[in-house]
């Protein structure tokens, strides 16, 4: 049985799904732990398969009662492993099939925001809706909608707003969503912060404004202006 399921998480780690269906078959665990390094070694055979993208592994491994919440010594699901390395369909099926969405890594991050921050807004309203704490933070302050918006993802930023995400935050920089639009020149997303009662006011640790990070940005002209016609002075 060992020799099969040391078979079993090589042959994952291929990506060789016939293998898998046939040790799986053969009797192998799926769910054993096992690495090609001693880093991974504790990681489940769903874990490999979460974490390399392989949907059709991760169905056998479902199909033959994987457990899709067991936990590595770090904390991480099969799920975690799934939304860090944006393998959305991977992420949808473990929902499927009852993956917690609480869980958080060693960096305070939620599911929600790991996928916020990819811009995987279909999953982000989809966790929402299944309870995921749309104002939660991470270590550093940083919520799904900051998240979102530091990355340039304006369409889930615009459904965690229309789902009930608070528009304004601060991390312990005090960046807000509204700021990290403006640094960036996104005009898109700071016209939908904006319309949903954004404040342009607060001052970060650097005594940074929305409209002077916008200044600095490569839209300079366009977010000073648009800062400017929504009441923003010097």
């Amino acid at each position: 049985m060992a020799s099969l399921n040391e078979d079993l998480i090589r042959a994952i780690v291929k990506g060789d799904t016939t293998a898998v269906k046939s040790l799986l078959a053969q009797g192998a665990d799926a769910n054993t732990t096992g690495g090609v390094t001693a880093l991974g070694a504790s990681n489940t055979a769903l874990m490999w398969a979460a974490t390399e993208g392989y949907f059709d592994i991760v169905e056998l491994l479902l199909a033959h009662n994987a457990d899709v919440n067991v936990k590595n010594p770090a904390g991480y699901t099969a799920l975690m492993f799934a939304a860090e390395s944006d393998r959305s369909q991977i992420v949808s099926l473990l929902l499927d099939s009852g993956a917690d969405i609480g869980d958080r890594n060693s960096y305070e991050e939620t599911v929600l925001m790991t996928m916020a921050r990819r811009g995987q807004t279909d999953i982000v309203q989809r966790l929402v809706t299944m309870g995921a704490e749309i104002n939660a933070i991470n270590k550093i302050g940083d919520t799904a909608l900051y998240l979102a918006a530091d990355n340039g993802h304006t369409y889930t930023v615009k459904a965690l707003i229309e789902l009930g995400a608070e528009v304004n935050t601060a991390n312990i920089g005090g960046w807000t969503p509204l700021m990290m639009a403006a640094a960036r020149g996104d005009l898109e997303t700071m016209t939908i912060l904006l319309a949903h009662g954004a404040d342009f006011r607060p001052k970060n640790r650097w005594s940074a404004t929305a409209l002077s990070e916008a200044r600095n940005s490569f839209r300079s002209a366009q977010a000073v202006d648009l800062l400017i016609k929504a009441g923003a002075t010097e």
